[in-house]
């Protein structure tokens, strides 16, 4: 799937990369200032510069540094061919089940059809699951849609939001390491995911 977002990347990289032309022809024509640049270049790493002069705050910094690795924030949205997906929110909490300890994700999802020919789609197809970027371990959700014909027949421009639930038998104590995923057939996401933040362990 196409990332929208590298458009911002691309033209600040565009950016830095002519700063850094500019800055190895002068080396070239003037030795003696060679360290005066290499001191300069490493002071303003941090920073990059805005196409109207202004230096990238750090915050913008690590946003592009987290988007360039594909990892989306909640309300963060990815677009692609098929879809234009979101994810909202996400909550934890812990229940016991016999003898098992369960922990259940739940996640706010919506997806929105972006297709060009009209046609309707069908999210049923997408497979969701979240990851425990820690320990390697993965878990698949189960959507929960409202209506399941609009579900599967989503028209052009339309979009729905639903849940998806996540159980994780005898989960971790530490749950701050978790991102979701989707995966579809028809518009692969390729290596992008969603950091859920703020997961709240509650026994119930």
């Amino acid at each position: 799937m196409k990332k929208s977002f590298y458009a911002m990347l691309a033209a600040l990289t565009i950016g830095s990369s002519l700063t850094a032309c500019s800055n190895s022809e002068d080396k070239a024509e003037d030795k003696p200032k060679e360290k005066t640049h290499v001191a300069a270049s490493t002071a303003e790493a941090p920073t990059t510069d805005h196409e109207d002069g202004e230096k990238a705050t750090p915050e913008e910094i690590a946003q592009i540094e987290r988007m360039d690795k594909g990892i989306l924030l909640y309300g963060e949205g990815n677009k692609g061919g098929d879809y234009s997906s979101t994810v909202e929110n996400a909550g934890y909490r812990v229940q016991t089940e016999g003898k098992d300890t369960v922990g259940i994700i739940t996640a706010r999802v919506t997806i929105q059809n972006v297709r060009e020919d009209n046609q309707t789609v069908d999210l049923s197809e997408i497979d969701f699951s979240v990851q425990d970027e820690k320990t390697g371990k993965s878990y698949d959700g189960q959507a929960m849609p409202f209506d399941e014909d609009k579900f599967k027949t989503v028209p052009a421009g339309y979009s729905l939001t639903f849940d998806v639930s996540f159980m994780i038998k005898n989960p971790p104590k530490n749950v701050d390491n978790f991102y979701l995923y989707m995966n579809s057939s028809v518009d692969p996401y390729e290596d992008i995911h969603w950091q859920l933040n703020n997961l709240i362990d509650s026994k119930n």
